[in-house]
């Protein structure tokens, strides 16, 4: 099934390119989808799950176009596309039992948690080290969690010596897994590049350096989840910054693809909303490390000062707790500013609010 997914997201690039050097144009994800229907009768997957994978290609040229993605999508093999998708149709689910229609067959997996509400999708992913998960979504709404406060907020600074730190001055290690084990990933990488092309022996070192490169994903998901809800319980708002990751990447390369900023961001804003927790970001140009509290600007401060006197009031400022600080004030006035806008908004009359 994955092969012939394979197939499918190939024949439409195929198709995509050569329309485009005959007539410098695209074709739309509906005209796609039709002449799939006409033109392909697949014979393991089901006809909705073709119409995902001509979606998903669409998605993907629709972020290359918007300059999200840097490059165009690309023909993939059979052995890394890695999942398909049913949506209403094609399967059959029982407790911990899915069967396939098409291949009338059953399987069973290990159910992890019990699934509740309608089930509006469900995914089957193969991982790098050959294993196959179930990935089922329904409309349930998630449970949502007490906070220890109300009403406290928190002004976020991202470091490389510190994961992060707090406007009240408290702060977070940087646990560098991928460093952790970097010896490891070397060693095991080497010993994959000695083994014949195409051997069993060469699939065994691949698996042992896969098998070691989802458990740093791992260590690092555990830490970055457990941070988020302990923040989230604290705090109401949380006022971060919105960096250039991509740029900061070019720079620094290793170690920030090792702190993952941008996965924590995400999970932060995820378990935020089970909370009911704010998350407002403020823009990256506002120089947060250079301003002081008088609101003189140190424009030669340098990356490697750590601490700056300023010279207009006196005050020895520490470079991360003093821009932890400044966020914290630029994201409450942002918000003060913002709900004074709402305020000011004309009132429209309708049947639910009518005029008084």
């Amino acid at each position: 099934m994955l092969r012939e997914a394979s197939f499918v997201w190939n024949h439409a690039l195929s198709l995509q390119k050569r329309y485009y050097s005959l007539y410098g144009g695209y074709i739309s994800v509906n005209r796609m989808q039709k002449h799939f229907s006409v033109r392909l009768k697949p014979k393991l997957l089901h006809s909705q799950s073709v119409q995902e994978i001509l979606q998903r290609l669409d998605t993907s040229y629709q972020r290359f176009f918007k300059k999200i993605s840097t490059r165009p999508p690309k023909f993939k093999r059979a052995k890394d596309f890695t999942s398909f998708v049913f949506k209403q149709g094609g399967y059959t689910l029982n407790g911990n039992v899915l069967t396939i229609n098409k291949l009338h067959k059953r399987y069973k997996f290990s159910k992890s948690r019990d699934y509740e509400g309608k089930i509006k999708r469900i995914a089957v992913k193969r991982s790098k080290l050959n294993e196959y998960y179930v990935i089922i979504t329904t409309d349930n709404n998630p449970n949502t969690y007490e906070k220890t406060h109300n009403g406290a907020s928190v002004g976020i600074d991202w470091g490389l010596k510190t994961y992060l730190t707090m406007s009240d001055g408290a702060s977070f290690n940087n646990p560098q897994f991928l460093k952790e084990d970097l010896t490891k990933l070397r060693r095991k990488s080497r010993l994959l590049s000695k083994t014949k092309k195409k051997s069993n022996n060469r699939e065994k070192r691949r698996l042992e350096l896969c098998r070691l490169h989802e458990s740093i994903q791992n260590k690092r998901n555990d830490y970055q989840w457990k941070l988020a809800h302990e923040l989230c319980r604290k705090y109401d708002y949380i006022f971060i910054e919105d960096l250039s990751l991509t740029g900061m990447t070019k720079l620094w390369g290793r170690k920030m693809n090792d702190l993952s900023h941008a996965s924590f961001i995400s999970k932060l804003q995820y378990v935020a909303t089970k909370y009911g927790v704010k998350v407002h970001k403020i823009d990256r140009w506002f120089a947060s490390s250079k301003t002081c509290e008088c609101g003189y600007v140190n424009s030669s401060l340098t990356l490697s000062d750590r601490e700056w006197k300023c010279p207009e009031c006196g005050l020895i400022n520490d470079r991360d707790v003093l821009a932890a600080n400044n966020i914290l004030r630029r994201g409450i006035s942002e918000l003060w500013s913002e709900d004074k806008t709402a305020l000011a908004a004309p009132h429209v009359c309708t049947q639910e609010s009518p005029c008084l």
